[in-house]
This record gives structure tokens, sequence and C-alpha cells, in this order.
């Protein structure tokens, strides 16, 4: 007989706390190892979390819609159904609401000196952003205070506040204007772009790519421009594995396979699902894997490892009908690639003036890891190839 504890994982390297969105399984329940146990919102997705063990759900510790910080305990699944269990030490299972409860209530009296405090990183964080005094907020769902408390607070008290000028009509001197409160995602790509542009020393190489080899090759193997371009990349960078390192203070770590970051336009931001091992895969299989990819996250709903991972990304907007732009390296990754669409221009080939479809890359590179001698390299082999019968 054994009991195991299922604590909410750390998906991903900036999360801190999740939002457990809904159990799949209820107490009582048979699982199996693999199968699907919960779904929780972090600062990136909605993701699907598997049940580590074969058994039977004896408890769950927190309930839907309430935000729990990382490795704590949420449920125990025991071998057998009928097995004792003992709850974790300071943790009793909560009562089930019949709906999850709404968000906290306007401000409410200041705690006494003496009640200590508690909150989540992230919540205090927040919190320090809106200006909200914590000794104001009060938990709901849970011990210690969330993100979604702090904005519900703040929310109250900016509703009491001075007027607020129409939106149709002309900006009221001293009026107080209502701010929407930022996503988890949102906030997720603020903290990483900032840091980013911070720490990152950055700079970009262009290049304009005569596509009609790669059209011919697309066209016969009935996939996209974006994935010709998956394939092109990921062996290239096979010839240029400098460009898949990553930096670290004590060095350049080396890719541990070619492991590409596909983004993802949503409504609130980007998500960057991993297509791995690109450089072993064919058009069609690339094509497949991509689509599911982007279709689990414009969803909402990826498996807990298709976030992580990846040591090149590929950012296309060619589909919104940019020429060309620059894309910031998204750390640890040392470069990241920008697309724009294939478009018609007028060439020079062998002399004669022809119309070829064109694309111009842009790839940003993490100085501290390359220069421009090697990202010039790479975007040469990388025309060639797409310019060569791609085989």
């Amino acid at each position: 007989m054994s009991v195991t504890s299922v604590i909410l994982p750390k998906l991903g390297l900036t999360m801190d706390e999740g939002k457990l969105v809904a159990w799949l399984k209820k107490e009582g329940d048979r699982i199996e190892a693999g199968e699907i146990l919960f779904e929780v919102e972090t600062d990136k997705a909605t993701m699907e979390v598997e049940s580590p063990v074969a058994g039977y759900v004896r408890k769950l510790l927190a309930a839907a819609g309430e935000t729990v910080p990382v490795t704590q305990v949420i449920a125990l699944i025991s071998a057998t159904a009928d097995e004792p269990v003992t709850l974790p030490p300071a943790q009793v299972a909560p009562e089930r609401p019949a709906a999850v409860e709404a968000p906290v209530p306007p401000p409410v009296a200041s705690r006494p000196e003496d009640e200590r405090i508690v909150a989540s990183p992230a919540a205090r964080r927040r919190a320090q952003e809106l200006g909200v005094d914590l000794a104001r907020v009060r938990p709901v769902n849970g011990a210690r205070i969330s993100v979604e408390n702090v904005e519900a607070v703040h929310t109250a008290e900016s509703s009491m506040a001075a007027p607020v000028a129409p939106s149709a009509g002309p900006v009221v001197p001293g009026a107080v204007a209502v701010r929407a409160p930022l996503s988890r995602m949102r906030r997720a790509i603020v903290e990483r772009m900032t840091k980013s542009f911070r720490d990152v020393p950055q700079f970009s190489v262009s290049c304009d790519v005569d596509m009609t080899a790669a059209n011919a090759a697309r066209t016969a193997a009935g996939v996209s421009y974006a994935d010709v371009l998956i394939w092109a990349v990921a062996r290239t960078l096979r010839d240029h594995p400098r460009l898949a390192m990553r930096y670290d203070s004590e060095g350049l770590i080396p890719a541990d396979g070619i492991h590409l970051g596909i983004a993802v336009a949503l409504d609130d931001g980007l998500l960057v699902p991993v297509l791995r091992d690109a450089d072993a895969k064919e058009f069609v299989v690339i094509s497949r894997e991509r689509a599911a990819l982007q279709e689990g996250a414009r969803a909402g709903k990826l498996p807990v490892d298709a976030l992580v991972g990846a040591v090149f990304t590929i950012s296309n907007l060619g589909q919104q009908g940019v020429d060309r732009f620059t894309a910031i390296v998204n750390p640890p990754e040392a470069a990241i690639l920008a697309v724009g669409r294939v478009r018609d221009l007028v060439v020079a080939r062998d002399g004669v003036v022809v119309v070829a479809p064109v694309v111009t890359l842009t790839l940003s590179v993490d100085h501290r890891v390359a220069d421009g001698a090697e990202a010039a390299a790479f975007l040469a082999d990388l025309a060639g190839r797409l310019a060569s019968d791609m085989r």
C-alpha cells in the first residue's frame, strides 16, 4: 500500500503559483498514470497535468478557482481505494463550494498590527505595481493573498475615486483614469522582454531570400512556407550550433537538441510552443506538429512540456502582411529569427530580370554568445538552403 502526494508542478522558470482551473477527477475515482488529473492556468497558458501514478483519488486539497503556490500538495492518490491517508502538515482539505467564489469584495478594514500578512510573491509584486496596501486585502479561497485578491481590491478602490472622463469626450484635467489590470500572460511578457532589453546585448542582421525553390518544395509536399522555413532553419542550426547555445555566467551551454520555438500570436500576447528535434523531421511531420502546437496554444490547452526547452525561436508575421521586422531575443535562447511575408519582387537572376517570391529574414542574436560574422554566416547558409532543391 502507498499514498502519493500530487503537487502543483513548476511549469516554467518564472512560475511561482498557478490557478487551478478544474479537476478532471473527483474523490474516489480511479485514475491511470498519465491520465489528465487537473488543468492549471499559469502566466503562459492553461495546461493539462497528468497523474504521476495509477490509483484512486482520495483527497483533493485545493478547490477549482484557487491560486496555489508551486510544489504545494494539492491531491493524494492511493494504491487502493480504502487504505488510510494522512493530510500534509498544516494543510486541511477545503470545503467544496458549489461554484467558484466571486473575487474579493470592496476593501475591508486594515488588519490588527500584530496580524501577519501572508501573500504570494506575485501578489506582493502586483500590490507594489498598483499601490495597494496589503493590510487592506483579505485572501479568498486560501490562506494567503493572491494576485486576483490584490487586483479586486484595486478595482474596488478605483471605483470609489474621482469620476472618469467619458471615453468619447475630451480629457478632463484631474480626472482619474481606470486601468485595465494586466493578465498573467501580459505581466510575464512585460517581465521577460524588459529583462531581455536590460540584460542582453543584442544585435540584428537581415537579408532578402529568393523563395522560388522553397515554393516548389512546399507545393510538391503540400505544406506551407512556414513548414519549409522550419525545416531549413533546423538543419542550418546543426551547422551553426553556437546559435543554439545559451549564455551562462560561467560559459556557454550547448543545446541538447534542435528544439525550435514557434511564436503564436494570441488575443492578449503570445505563446512559444516547442517543436522538438525539428532537424530530424520532414516537411509533412513538421507541418502536422506545427499545426497541433498552434491549435493548442490558441485553445489554451498544451501539454506541460510544450512550452519549455526551445533553443531558437522563429517569429513569423508574414500572414499579417508585414514585410520585415526585428524581434527581441527570448532569454535564455541566444537568437530569434523574424520572418516577413513572401512577396513578389523584381530581381536579377543570372543577368536576367525576373519576378520572384522573396522573403526578408532578420536574425537577432545575443552578442555574448555570437558575433556578427557567425550571424551573417548562418543567414547566408539558410538562404542557400532555401534556394536549393531542399532534399
